[in-house]
């Protein structure tokens, strides 16, 4: 889930930056803000002011302030200013952070995941997605919602909490089990 939320950026600094027709006929990304500062140089992206991240279809981020590190890969050669490579190192999106996923469903239909927080930050070598602020994720089958922190761990495909949490289910998802879809105990109002 997560990682299908970070390589649509990617793509879309890559796709920014290249100004190649094709790769942009083939994923059209969209990327809005009310300012910006570019470092093509160190590959460090500042946007800021109702930053919204688009790939239609695909994922959506929203977020007051975002920052992403794209280094220049020396080993490739290029002396250019544009990032290579294809490995983003580092992204930080601040303030009234909304991400949403969309993913294919059962007959067409189309799922969406939501995460909200005040901050969201993801590191490529630990490969962790770090969800903080009074952090949400609802999904179809529910909402997990924390107190300090969500994590999810891209390599293990785990998420785990850092402070309390609680998960909502919704009742139809366990419909199945016995357990959960037996009469009641508990005394009858007279």
């Amino acid at each position: 889930m997560i990682r299908s939320v970070l390589f649509p950026l990617l793509a879309l600094f890559l796709t920014l930056v290249s100004g190649s027709a094709q790769a942009q006929q083939q994923d059209k990304i969209l990327l809005s803000a009310t300012n910006c500062v570019l470092e093509l140089e160190k590959g460090v992206y500042h946007l800021w002011d109702h930053v919204r991240v688009e790939s239609p279809g695909v994922l959506q981020i929203t977020c007051d302030d975002l920052r992403a590190a794209l280094p220049q890969d020396k080993a490739s050669g290029t002396s250019g200013p544009l990032p290579t490579g294809g490995k983003l190192q580092s992204l930080i999106a601040s303030g009234n952070v909304v991400i949403e996923l969309f993913q294919p469903g059962a007959n067409g239909s189309t799922n969406v995941v939501r995460a909200f927080g005040k901050q969201a930050e993801y590191g490529s070598q630990q490969e962790i997605l770090i969800l903080t602020g009074d952090p949400r994720i609802e999904t179809a089958s529910g909402v997990m919602i924390g107190t300090e922190a969500l994590i999810y761990d891209l390599k293990s495909r785990t998420m785990r909490n850092r402070g309390s949490y609680r998960i909502e289910l919704k009742a139809d998802i366990l419909k199945g089990s016995t357990l959960f879809n037996r009469g009641t105990n508990s005394s009858k109002s007279r």
